[in-house]
């Protein structure tokens, strides 16, 4: 990436970010050129698939013929500490991506780290290329094995392929087969991602500036525009308290005010993108802002309580006041070792599904709803479960979470993320070739973990959602 074109993508944050009291201003040529960048809309898509851009429409996500466009996917990871997908030292993109496609998967969303925009930035606007990420993360020796691995197995690209150049390659590659690319900020440094003390959970966090948070989602909004099937992109994976920084207020108006902010810094990079919102407590917990509650005094799970709220004006959230608004979609996650939520029953998960977002598709309460806590929304608006996830093995069949949120997302037509498709990670937690037991790929990615599985599970449900919007 050259420094023109990073400089454009964080002027066109500031330009009409709600965030910044005077817009920037740039030189004439470089403002001419950025503008021509900002305004320029996916036009290759308007004559096919993705019939782009996507906007809202009720609790639907629809395309430009107004059809709606239902995911069910999988997260391929590259959040890392390399900060390139992973498994490509196994296997060529394309036939990762044919493996994908084979089980009827039509979107990937990819978590990505801010410090892959930090590092641009750190070098003058120069992206960094793939040999030089790989001894940075793994060291001179596993490095450039690995780097080497990678080459061969895509002949396409060498030791100065950049991140960038790459990531864009394998888009590009999905776009052919027809698969979306959703961007996800899994992370401010990238590392294993989530918990309370690794810097990345909340706003200002150690390892989470909100300035250059603000900076990369701009960046990665502006190179999203070089490619259709990037329709959507979230605004930051698993938000929670931090136990490093005590004193980061962490309530429902910080998250409202953050989120907000990180919404505009998209939209006036590329308007045509949707905006994924995740919510509190690892991103469980939408209550509050689907329910249409007062932001200072609704309740969440280890929040910072806003002491002087009964003498304060009540406060709410109101998306259809910001230029965005046809672009909002609630993202939920959901896992069985979950600190806060009752996962033992399907009525108490369908309960909690509902009263923590899932109520904004306008669907009935659930039986194990009880009335005080499960309110109706306040706006419909579309909800996606960007991910859940087991071990890929015959427990799949018995597991209560697992077969809740199919039930669940087939019955009510929700969009779906698995995680996740990487079987081994090249370093995760300070070990290097960590194999994962919850991937659907082999240690070595050369086939499924578990094949009964994907042929018993995973195909089945994914022909129960009746899949619309795709490249057909």
């Amino acid at each position: 990436m050259k420094l023109s074109v990073a400089l454009c993508s964080l002027f066109a944050a500031l330009a009409s970010a709600s965030w910044v009291t005077v817009p920037p201003t740039l030189s004439e040529d470089l403002g001419s050129n950025c503008q021509h960048r900002i305004n320029r809309r996916q036009e290759n898509s308007t004559g096919g698939w993705p019939y782009g851009p996507l906007r809202t429409k009720g609790r639907d996500i629809v395309n430009s013929r107004d059809e709606v466009v239902t995911w069910a996917g999988v997260n391929w990871p590259m959040s890392g500490e390399t900060m390139i997908p992973e498994g490509l030292e196994w296997k060529s993109a394309e036939d990762i991506l044919d493996d994908i496609v084979s089980v009827g998967f039509n979107v990937i969303r990819m978590g990505y780290a801010i410090q892959m925009i930090d590092e641009i930035y750190k070098r003058g606007g120069q992206d960094v290329p793939l040999e030089v990420a790989m001894i940075m993360a793994l060291g001179y020796e596993n490095g450039t094995k690995v780097t080497s691995d990678i080459i061969a197995k895509n002949p396409a690209w060498t030791r100065d392929t950049t991140r960038f150049e790459i990531w864009s390659h394998v888009t590009d590659l999905a776009a052919e087969r027809g698969v979306y690319v959703h961007p996800d900020v899994h992370v401010g440094k990238a590392q294993w991602c989530c918990s309370h003390t690794d810097g990345n959970a909340w706003f200002d966090d150690v390892n989470f500036d909100a300035a250059r948070w603000r900076r990369g989602l701009a960046h990665v909004a502006s190179w999203a525009a070089q490619h259709p099937n990037v329709a959507s992109m979230s605004l930051r994976n698993e938000l929670r308290q931090s136990w490093n920084l005590t004193t980061l207020e962490y309530n429902w108006t910080t998250l409202v005010g953050n989120m907000s902010a990180g919404a505009d810094a998209i939209f006036a990079a590329n308007p045509d993108l949707l905006i994924t919102w995740s919510g509190m407590q690892f991103g469980q917990d939408l209550s509050a802002l689907t329910a249409g509650r007062n932001l200072l005094t609704a309740p969440c799970y280890k929040c910072d309580a806003v002491r002087d709220a009964a003498r304060r004006e009540p406060v709410f959230f109101d998306p259809d006041k910001h230029p965005w608004a046809d672009k909002l979609v609630w993202e939920l996650h959901l896992y069985g070792m979950s600190e806060d939520l009752d996962t033992g029953t399907c009525e108490a998960i369908e309960a909690g599904l509902y009263r923590n977002g899932f109520n904004a598709l306008g669907v009935d309460a659930p039986a194990g709803c009880a009335e005080a806590e499960c309110a109706a929304a306040a706006r419909r608006t579309p909800v996606i479960m960007s991910e859940f996830g087991n071990a890929q093995d015959a427990t799949l069949y018995n597991s209560t979470v697992q077969t809740c949120i199919r039930a669940f997302t087939e019955r009510h037509g929700v969009g779906w993320m698995m995680w996740s498709l990487a079987g081994s990670y090249r370093v995760r937690s300070g070990a290097q070739g960590v194999d994962d037991t919850w991937g659907l790929t082999t240690a070595d990615w050369s086939g499924w973990r578990d094949p009964g599985t994907v042929e018993g599970f995973w195909k089945p449900w994914v022909r129960n959602m009746n899949l619309t919007g795709g490249s057909g």
